[in-house]
Parts: C-alpha cells; sequence; structure tokens
C-alpha cells in the first residue's frame, strides 16, 4: 500500500518521469544482456542512449520544479513531454518493445512462416524466440513506456485545466 501511496503523491510528470526512468532502466538491461548472450557488443549503444536520455529528462524535470510556470516552465515541459514521447514511449515503447518483440513474438508462436519472419524481423538485427529472459525484458518495456505515456496526458490536461480554470486562454 505505500507504494499506491507514495505514487499518488506525485505529480503527473514525476509519475511519467518515473515510468521513463524505468523504461531505460529495463531497455539497459536488455540490451546488456543480449548483447552478451548474442556476442552483438553492438547493442551497448542502447545503454549510452538511455543514459543520455535519463540525463535529458531529469534535467528538464529540475528546471521545470524550479520554475513550473512562464516560459522556462513551458519550454522545460516541452523538452520533458518531446524527450519522453520520442525514447521512451516511440522508440523504445513502440518500437523496441512492441514490434520487435511483442509482434514478433506473436507471429513467432502463432506459426508465421519463416519467410514472413525472416522478412519482418531480418537477422542478424533480429534474433527469433530462443530466450525467455531476453524476449521477456523485451515485451516488459511497453507496460512503463505505456504508463509514461498516459502520465504525460494527465500532466498535460491538469496544465490545461489550471491555465483555463485561471482565466486565462487555453494554450494546450
Amino acid at each position: 500500500m505505500d507504494a499506491v501511496r507514495w505514487s499518488k503523491t506525485l505529480s503527473p510528470v514525476a509519475r511519467s518521469a518515473v515510468a521513463s526512468l524505468a523504461v531505460l532502466l529495463l531497455t539497459s538491461v536488455h540490451h546488456a544482456y543480449g548483447a552478451f548472450i548474442y556476442r552483438t557488443p553492438w547493442r551497448l549503444h542502447m545503454v549510452a542512449i538511455a543514459a543520455v536520455t535519463a540525463v535529458v529528462l531529469l534535467g528538464a524535470l529540475a528546471v521545470l520544479r524550479a520554475r513550473p510556470g512562464g516560459w522556462t516552465g513551458g519550454v522545460a515541459l516541452a523538452v520533458f513531454a518531446l524527450t519522453t514521447l520520442g525514447v521512451p514511449v516511440g522508440m523504445i515503447g513502440v518500437f523496441e518493445g512492441a514490434y520487435n518483440h511483442v509482434l514478433k513474438n506473436v507471429f513467432y508462436f502463432g506459426g508465421a512462416s519463416p519467410e514472413l519472419l525472416g522478412r519482418l524481423f531480418p537477422p542478424p538485427t533480429y534474433e527469433l524466440p530462443n530466450d525467455f529472459l531476453f524476449e521477456l525484458t523485451g515485451v516488459l518495456q511497453v507496460v512503463p513506456a505505456v504508463l509514461a505515456a498516459v502520465f504525460l496526458v494527465h500532466a498535460f490536461r491538469g496544465r490545461r485545466q489550471r491555465l483555463t480554470g485561471a482565466g486565462l486562454p487555453e494554450v494546450l
């Protein structure tokens, strides 16, 4: 119950940040593990991308907390939102998690032909399911990515309600 109470005390932006950081941590573990088991060190580039993305998200969050209103807060929220949507949600959640793992597993275990699998998931970039932990961590990336997007929507709705409720024109 403490986790539920803790999550309710966080703002929607902070919740989105936590979910985004979870995506980045999970994808780092997933890609480092994949680099090791498949002997493909090029997968490690995602660890660096995740680290840089985390720094950008935390920096934008710090600016947004220090100056929540005005131009600076708006720019910080825009940087946070675009980074969240671009990397943890889009690149990792949708492409890496949903396409590279969920869809691949659905087709593979659904009996798709080897030719179709080869066209949609060409080697050596893709591995057909042969390692439970690798596939599990790949599929799980979708969950915090969806949460990051949902919390981000809540943040924008809350910001719009605060702005329009104060008699200001609707800008979001």
